[in-house]
């Protein structure tokens, strides 16, 4: 018999039997209970919650409500300095409940605990990054004809919308929304399916520090709720985190209304590995940049780019590591890697997986995983492919490594630039010329030179070609998340006549 490790905290269990009762603890959750779904812990394959789909009656009261309360006035005319009071009263809460939001995150998606108090963490940071926009947004004087002064202001888009991904609930939700507060935007939310549990204890959160009634929504359910959002007339803005098809089903729904788009999609994210690098560094870096929650991550470096004179050296140093990862429960004081999300998230990565072993590929499966009944899958290394083959062109959204080898730094740029998207990519190298010729060559959002995956409330973070448009995070959200006029005003003598 299989020792279960693991032991769910009393407060979260009395907390998830709430929520499946309806006991929701704000107003800020739409839904109409007409439909209900589950929602389940990856690493043990049972039942947290049963919650309420929100209908298309409840998707268009969310937006009546947003809408409502932004015309109103009653946050987008509060003065800057008290939204910024509101935002760092919010972030202190996520603070103070910690160690719940941690273990809930953990439990929702199956990431290890450690990983979940990082992303928690960086839900306070973020929201308290914007609380200071929230006053330190401007216009600025513009010299025109010299009867005429002409300025530009800034003010809240309106009611914005964000349908966000399960990998990471909270933070993803963060960046959309912890900005659209600070300049006064009214907001609905509609989180995964898969893992809504954080959102739904976050917008509690809101109104405790002082968020009014109306401005922030949160709707429940799949992928119908999400049409019947993005469809509708009566939203402002939608930023959008998840595939390229459906960011290109948003954007499709969203052309009829003209509703202004973000979009952070898909990625197949390289790793460009050349002989004068720090080897120790760059294997920690490549393990941790596609073995991280699964390798279920936008920015997964999925594709090992090796210069070939340390191939060999380089994957036997990588394999090791692999070796010592444990798979297991989310709260497993063991686990190193946790579960794919879904049985359905699993059966398409094994799916890949053998394709690419009919098509000559070989296969590398490390570690050891739990005997729980979660959908666990051990890290792979997959080599012995063309770099045209999908193994090394689609997004698996999974814990494997494709290597493709390299004798120059234009045949690595090349095939770093050869899929269809461009959101991230890694370069490994002791040369400070190569890092900087070749940064520039790639196209990617973001290139990490000597590091991976580093992220900051400072630093605008988004794609190129399939992986999208816009930018999230830094002082890209100004542009993002607030409209920019132009005031101009007749200034002459005759004027006043």
């Amino acid at each position: 018999m299989t020792e279960l490790r693991v032991a769910i905290p009393a407060d979260i269990t009395a907390w998830l039997n709430k929520v499946s009762a309806g006991g929701f603890g704000s107003v800020n959750v739409i839904a109409s209970g007409e439909q209900t779904f589950e929602v389940f812990d990856p690493g043990a394959a049972s039942r947290l919650a049963n919650l309420p789909v929100s209908s298309k009656t409840s998707v268009e009261q969310a937006i009546s409500r947003a809408r409502k309360s932004f015309e109103s006035g009653i946050w987008s005319k509060t003065s800057p300095d008290d939204r910024e009071k509101v935002l760092l009263a919010l972030a202190a809460l996520v603070e103070r409940d910690f160690d719940f939001l941690s273990n809930l995150e953990a439990l929702d998606t199956g990431k290890p605990l450690a990983e979940a108090m990082l992303d928690i963490q960086e839900v306070a940071t973020v929201i308290r990054y914007y609380a200071g926009w929230a006053n330190k947004v401007s216009g600025q004087t513009i010299a025109t004809a010299i009867n005429l002064s002409a300025m530009t202001v800034r003010g809240p888009v309106g009611v914005c919308a964000a349908i966000t991904p399960w990998n990471y609930p909270l933070p993803i939700l963060i960046y959309k929304l912890a900005p659209a507060l600070a300049f006064g935007n009214s907001f609905v939310a509609k989180p995964s399916e898969l893992a809504p549990l954080s959102a739904i204890y976050f917008v509690g959160l809101c109104a405790e520090a002082g968020v009014p009634d109306g401005v922030v929504n949160l709707l429940l359910g799949a992928g119908q709720t999400g049409s019947d959002l993005v469809s509708s007339s009566g939203l402002d803005k939608i930023a959008f985190t998840g595939s390229s098809r459906t960011g290109q089903a948003i954007m499709a729904a969203a052309s009829k209304n003209t509703t202004k788009v973000t979009l952070e999609l898909g990625g197949k994210s390289p790793q460009l590995v050349f002989a004068s690098c720090d080897i120790d560094k760059a294997v920690a870096g490549v393990a941790m940049g596609i073995w991280t929650n699964a390798g279920q991550v936008c920015v997964a470096g999925s594709r090992l780019i090796i210069e070939k004179s340390i191939k060999e050296e380089f994957l036997n140093r990588l394999i090791k590591v692999g070796e010592d990862y444990f798979v297991g429960h989310s709260l497993d004081a063991r686990s190193s890697m946790g579960p794919i999300i879904s049985a359905t998230q699993l059966d398409k990565i094994t799916s890949a997986l053998d394709g690419a072993k009919k098509d000559g590929a070989v296969l590398h499966l490390l570690g050891k995983s739990s005997e729980l009944p979660g959908h666990f899958l051990n890290p792979i290394i997959v080599e012995g492919l063309a770099t045209s083959h999908s193994m090394h062109q689609e997004e698996i959204f999974g814990p494997v490594l494709t290597v493709s080898s390299i004798e120059s730094e234009s045949e690595a740029i090349a095939i770093a630039n050869s899929t269809r998207y461009g959101l991230a990519a890694g370069v490994w190298t002791g040369k400070a010329g190569q890092a900087q010729r070749v940064a520039r060559e790639i196209d990617a959002g973001t290139v990490w030179v000597n590091t991976y995956g580093a992220f900051h409330p400072t630093l605008p973070f988004g794609g190129t070609k399939s992986s999208g448009f816009g930018r999230e995070l830094g002082e890209s959200a100004v542009d993002g998340y607030t409209e920019l006029k132009t005031i101009v005003e007749d200034i002459s003598k005759a004027e006043e006549n």
